[in-house]
């Protein structure tokens, strides 16, 4: 029982943020005032939201635009990032995301050539959103608790055994669906990337105003964030790019 009860609190305390990203009043202001260009507008009325604490793919992907339409390709590209973290496979934002990146001067050489099977296993891991994927284990959970109630009522080895192997199948997709679940909680707690949002941002030995300047990354520039120190974040690009930007001159992804 004990093991029950920590298990559906382990799932509802994942939960938590998801079902607390409720309507925001700026959602439908911000939609009028994009339907009628006026770009600024629609970013203050979707920030809103976001500053109070909605997180949402279609949030993210809207403010991606209207950063894009406004000519703020950094803020864009990073609110792409942002959506496609909620939403890994989704088409619209993939290619927004590709085509606003292809607008920034530094360029990162990435691999042409794409394994199929890979690429299948990515497809399919990111099918269902973490909080669908969330529900899908509630669910399997309960189904899988009465299969077992049932095993002890029926009467007959027959009935018995269907109930064991569908118990069996059901424990199978449940825990790779668990296990799908658990990477994405893993990557979305220890995985941190940034974008630089403003028009650049100096990166420098070490986190100080007075230190040397190393390279300056032009906006739009996405990267590794390793840690945050003060108001730093140390930041790797590729093999060559190491050191410190400063947080205002850019947006962590988290």
């Amino acid at each position: 029982m004990k093991k029950t009860l920590f298990i559906l609190f382990a799932i509802a305390v994942a939960f938590g943020p998801a079902l607390a990203a409720e309507k925001c009043a700026g959602i439908e202001a911000g939609a009028k005032a994009y339907n009628e260009s006026d770009f600024e507008r629609a970013i203050d009325e979707w920030r809103t939201c976001v500053d109070n604490g909605m997180e949402d793919a279609d949030l993210f992907y809207n403010l991606g635009n209207a950063y894009f339409r406004s000519g703020k390709l950094g803020f864009s590209i990073y609110y792409y990032k942002m959506a496609l973290r909620l939403r890994a496979t989704d088409d619209d934002i993939m290619h927004n995301l590709k085509f606003a990146q292809a607008m920034t001067r530094d360029k990162v050489e990435e691999d042409e050539e794409e394994n199929p099977i890979l690429t299948g296993l990515f497809k399919a891991h990111h099918a269902l959103s973490l909080k669908a994927q969330l529900f899908t284990l509630l669910a399997l959970f309960w189904i899988i608790t009465l299969v077992l109630i049932a095993r002890k009522l029926v009467i007959g080895e027959t009935r018995k055994n269907i109930c064991t192997g569908i118990v069996f199948a059901l424990t199978t997709v449940f825990c790779v669906i668990g296990a799908s679940a658990a990477y994405k909680v893993i990557v979305l707690e220890t995985e941190i990337t940034g974008v630089v949002t403003a028009a650049d941002a100096d990166v420098t030995s070490a986190p100080s105003d007075k230190s040397q300047t190393l390279n300056t990354l032009s906006e739009g520039t996405s990267f590794e964030v390793i840690s945050v120190q003060g108001n730093f974040a140390e930041i790797r690009l590729g093999e060559k790019i190491k050191g410190f930007v400063k947080l205002s001159e850019v947006g962590i992804i988290k």
